[in-house]
């Protein structure tokens, strides 16, 4: 029985594990965290309400982290460089406070303001860009690895949700752009 990946299809999170899975047997099942109907299925699998999540048999793994760790080791792959993990923990930062902002902006809150929640995240993203825009223009992003398809997530998934102009980051658009013509990155497009 193949795997199966919970998710939504513009999700950077969900992307990324469905980037990484290109080459495998699964079944991808999609999931809409912003209907009441869908949520309640999905939180039915996973108690944190949080996707993707990935069944594989008895076993059910939550959260792009644990899943990816899980998929290394069934694949019996190498375990990245710490250069890789310390990319994807700032894409992540990045990521995190995007979702923040535009979930906060989709209650109605002004994200503008200065209350400190939104003003951290203000200030996270473009000091998170700037260092991963360095890293980039040194060639972090030119081998297809995880930080790359995580970078290809946010950024895609920054400008679907209209969050993010990347203009001042030319390296990371070089590098999205460098991978921007492999099937699976087009086949997986947030829409």
């Amino acid at each position: 029985m193949p795997m199966t990946l919970y998710g939504s299809i513009p999700s950077p999170f969900v992307r990324r594990i469905r980037l990484f899975l290109a080459d495998e047997e699964y079944q991808f099942k999609t999931l809409n965290v912003f209907d009441d109907a869908e949520r309640a299925e999905y939180a039915a699998i996973t108690p944190i309400k949080k996707l993707p999540v990935l069944v594989d048999g008895d076993m059910t793994i939550f959260d792009s982290h644990v899943i990816y760790q899980y998929l290394i080791q069934k694949q019996a792959l190498p375990q990245p460089p710490m250069e890789e993990y310390n990319l994807v923990s700032v894409i992540d930062a990045v990521t995190d406070s995007l979702v923040i902002l535009f979930i906060s902006k989709r209650s109605d809150l002004d994200t503008n303001s200065d209350q400190l929640i939104f003003k951290l995240q203000r200030e996270r993203i473009p000091d998170s860009l700037q260092w991963l825009n360095q890293q980039a223009a040194q060639g972090a992003f030119a081998d297809w690895h995880y930080a790359t398809m995580a970078l290809i997530s946010l950024l895609d998934w920054a400008e679907f949700r209209e969050l993010y102009d990347f203009a001042d980051y030319p390296a990371l658009v070089a590098a999205r752009e460098l991978h921007s013509q492999r099937d699976i990155v087009k086949a997986t497009m947030p829409q």
